[in-house]
């Protein structure tokens, strides 16, 4: 038995050594959006690290955060400003490139963790809630050798229930797009 898994990992690790996998390291600022009853605007930042399986097929992770500002709803007569929602993303992601050289478009789909932080104020004394959440990122955009320009929109499960001060409750949705300019910190080009 000890020898059979010494072979089977001198072999894996063989496969690996020799195989053509190439890391990657891709950093970008992005504006975010909110649509829907709070439209809010902000920025944010993301960093991915990714291993390409094939030059068409890369694998990874994608770690953001995004702030979004402003926002107000009318609720039952009573304005409600929401003055701050932050959001960090931790998603499993693979993206895949139409071709191998050059300008090259992708398609990409994100699946992860969503860490929500949110504080509102108004005269009425509304409040948003926040918590941890599954989302899904689909993801388009294209890259020019070390700069890539793409679109995101996270769809997060569920909807923030925003509590009135007179007890009444109204869904938001938590859904936003991001428009990123990324750029590469090291690896590959492929």
């Amino acid at each position: 038995m000890k020898k059979s898994f010494l072979l089977l990992s001198m072999l894996f690790v063989s496969a690996i050594t020799f195989a053509q996998v190439s890391f990657k390291m891709d950093g970008g600022i992005h504006g975010g959006f909110s649509f829907g009853d709070v439209k809010m605007y902000g920025i944010g930042a993301s960093l991915e690290p990714k291993v390409f399986i094939t030059p068409k097929i890369s694998a990874g992770a994608r770690f953001e955060g995004t702030a979004l500002f402003g926002g107000n709803i009318t609720a039952t007569g009573e304005d409600v400003s929401a003055s701050v929602s932050s959001t960090a993303a931790f998603l499993a992601k693979g993206e895949y490139y139409t071709s191998d050289e050059g300008t090259r478009p992708f398609f990409g789909i994100g699946l992860g963790y969503y860490t929500i932080g949110s504080n509102s104020a108004s005269t009425g004394g509304a409040s948003i809630s926040a918590g941890n959440h599954f989302g899904l990122a689909p993801q388009i955009g294209v890259t020019f050798n070390n700069f890539r320009l793409s679109g995101i929109y996270h769809i997060i499960t569920g909807k923030d229930l925003l509590t009135i001060s007179a007890g009444d409750f109204k869904e938001i949705s938590r859904n936003y797009l991001v428009i990123e300019l990324g750029f590469k910190i090291f690896g590959s080009n492929k």
